[in-house]
């Protein structure tokens, strides 16, 4: 973490800041994309189609249930992130398009999950900068729905909170102890998220039913903790190497350079005929190489 620009929130005992270009733009592609998914379900639901057809094969019983919850028109059932057409039929892009998804039969999943990322997006945003802030953000959606299909492979799920949670407890990792308000009651993100830790630990452990998907929710939570306190020590390795890889090239052109420079002086003292064939071939490979290079540049 020591890695991150060091800043302040500019926020106390509150519940947000000035919000961000990145979390306005975020906040607005989830509505956009939940306003398109009221209108695919009020035309499915007056053209009348089959549930049946829009149903992933093999679900019955309280599966069918807990699809209609989250909603049932195409377009959610192309979008939304279901184990077995993700993985089994490789329909990759669920991983990303389910988090821009969001239940139309219960309005406060939307409401709640932007209104977290409106608490503490801006913040987190401003702590790491917006390219490893977007970079946590969807690659956390992607680990909650990883876990997701490896605890409950069978369970569609949609939403959010996954890549939220994960904003979530980097907030607390970067400000523990900035106030925030949960409810009406004030409380330190340290805190907060150790309340929020604990719920969803015990609710994977203890699933009570519904429609909410807590080893997203878990997933989210672990992915942020480890990419807050890791990702820099790995962005320093990487860094390290591609100087070590920079280092190897600039010593590998030298010695080329070398080398040419030795029977480029043999030419001038002996003529070009008596270099031999391999140095011709040398000669001429190291001249292509270094066009190959001029053209890079």
């Amino acid at each position: 973490m020591s890695n991150y620009n060091y800043y302040k929130p500019e926020f106390g005992l509150s519940i947000g800041s000035k919000w961000t270009k990145t979390i306005m733009v975020l906040i607005i592609a989830n509505v956009s994309v939940f306003i398109i998914q009221l209108l695919f379900s009020t035309i499915n639901s007056h053209w009348g189609t089959s549930i049946v057809n829009v149903l992933p094969e093999g679900m019955v019983g309280e599966d069918i249930v807990h699809q209609i919850g989250l909603g049932v028109d195409r377009f959610t059932s192309l979008f939304y992130l279901y184990p077995p057409y993700a993985i089994g039929k490789l329909w990759l892009w669920q991983f990303i398009t389910y988090t821009f998804l969001h239940s139309i039969h219960d309005p406060w999943h939307i409401v709640i999950n932007m209104l977290a990322l409106w608490m503490f997006g801006s913040e987190v945003e401003r702590a790491m900068g917006t390219k490893k802030f977007l970079t946590m953000y969807f690659t956390a959606g992607v680990f909650a729905g990883i876990f997701c299909c490896i605890f409950t492979p069978n369970n569609p799920i949609l939403g959010a909170s996954g890549a939220i949670f994960a904003v979530e407890i980097a907030f607390a990792m970067f400000f523990p102890n900035t106030t925030v308000i949960f409810f009406i009651f004030p409380i330190k993100a340290k805190y907060l998220i150790m309340i929020f830790v604990g719920i969803t630990i015990f609710n994977c452990l203890m699933p009570a039913g519904g429609n909410v998907a807590h080893f997203a929710h878990l997933g989210g939570l672990l992915y942020g903790f480890l990419f807050v306190r890791y990702e820099p020590k790995f962005s320093n390795l990487l860094i390290s190497w591609q100087i070590q890889q920079q280092e190897k090239e600039y010593k590998k052109e030298e010695e080329l350079k070398r080398q040419v420079d030795q029977l480029l002086d043999k030419v001038n003292r002996e003529g070009m005929k008596n270099l031999t064939r391999k140095e011709r071939a040398f000669l001429r490979n190291a001249s292509k190489q270094y066009r190959k290079t001029q053209n890079k540049t």
